[in-house]
């Protein structure tokens, strides 16, 4: 069909048409002589989205900004806030409110909630799509009551969102305290438990404590590897033999007592082959050759045993050396046990204060 055909369907029914318009404008004109007039007026809310969560304490995420508007507009819109105008304007009080109520609930319910939903029923809350401002109209017969109702509807929201984040704030109060009061007997907990740790093993200095330890271990290892030694050396002279030990063949009484015992034998040998073994001066180079053997045997046992108490003297040092430094070492053991134990609570400690500090 083309556009000249279309024209001639118009032109052709151009009496229909023109009857629906006059008719439409003839109704129009009818309803709004009948009618009540309607009067709208508006409020507009500029809705602040930089919030802080108390929690993580950060600023609200961009993405968020829609949902928070959203959630304004429902604000706005509740039954609450209508309650809070009632309340503030006090028309439960008016008795033409109190007769109407009678009229159409028949008394039943609260007068307060069936003000607020009827206030609902003329409000018309939207946002706008490219701000964060929020558009209120309410639509009364009264001019100035229309106009006092959107006023009085955003002094509602102000005053519900102040309750709101007031009981938030008191919440998140609670909330906190109560995080406060466990983080702090936690901390108070570990405290005690280190102190009485402390107290319970004596502990004063561990650091100071623990190096002096250490070097007592440190003196009595070097004391025993030197006691080891001088074992080693007396059980080796020791067992060298009596005859043949160093000390033995270079000590100068020994070394004279030889001497002398070898000169006395060979003035024997010579004595002995001129006189017989009654001669006297036979019997008393015999004698004195005795006297010096017995004299030189009775040395060399006296030194002998003196080796022999030098090596049981060693010996006996080293077991006791050896056995202090079994204790040393469990000494400490046992001292770096109470360090592993103590840096434990320690960082028990460090790290319930640094949570409490952080809260």
């Amino acid at each position: 069909m083309t556009f000249k055909q279309f024209l001639q369907i118009l032109n052709a029914r151009r009496l229909a048409l023109a009857a629906v318009f006059f008719t439409i404008v003839i109704t129009a004109l009818i309803l709004s002589l009948v009618l009540p007039k309607q009067y709208t007026a508006e409020a507009v809310i500029a809705i602040d989205t930089v919030k802080i969560d108390p929690i993580s304490n950060m600023p609200m995420s961009g993405q968020l900004v829609p949902s928070y508007l959203a959630t304004q507009v429902d604000i706005l819109a509740s039954h609450q806030t209508a309650l809070k105008v009632v309340e503030l304007l006090k028309l439960d009080s008016f008795a033409e409110a109190r007769e109407q109520f009678e009229d159409e609930a028949k008394g039943k319910g609260d007068i307060r909630d069936w003000l607020a939903d009827n206030l609902l029923k003329n409000l018309d809350v939207k946002p706008s799509r490219e701000s964060n401002a929020i558009s209120l109209q309410y639509t009364s017969p009264d001019p100035a009551f229309a106009s006092t109702l959107a006023n009085t509807f955003v002094e509602a929201y102000k005053q519900v969102i102040i309750e709101i984040r007031a009981s938030s704030a008191q919440q998140n109060s609670i909330f906190f305290q109560q995080q406060m009061t466990s983080l702090q007997q936690k901390l108070e907990a570990a405290q005690k438990k280190l102190a009485d740790y402390q107290q319970s093993q004596g502990i004063v200095a561990t650091d100071e404590r623990m190096d002096i330890e250490t070097q007592k271990l440190a003196e009595i290892s070097s004391q025993l590897v030197n006691a080891q030694a001088q074992r080693i050396d007396a059980v080796s002279r020791q067992q060298q033999g009596k005859d043949v030990a160093p000390d033995v063949l270079n000590n100068p009484l020994i070394q004279q007592l030889k001497g002398q015992l070898a000169q006395q034998e060979a003035n024997f040998k010579q004595l002995a082959a001129k006189e017989g073994p009654n001669h006297p001066q036979y019997k008393q180079a015999q004698a004195e050759l005795s006297a010096t053997k017995a004299q030189l045997s009775a040395l060399i046992n006296q030194y002998s045993k003196g080796l022999t108490n030098t090596a049981e003297n060693a010996q006996q040092r080293l077991d006791n050396l050896q056995q202090a430094l079994i204790e040393q070492k469990g000494k400490v053991l046992a001292l770096k046990a109470q360090r592993a134990e103590l840096d434990i609570l320690q960082r028990g400690v460090d790290n319930a204060q640094r949570i409490y500090d952080l809260a």
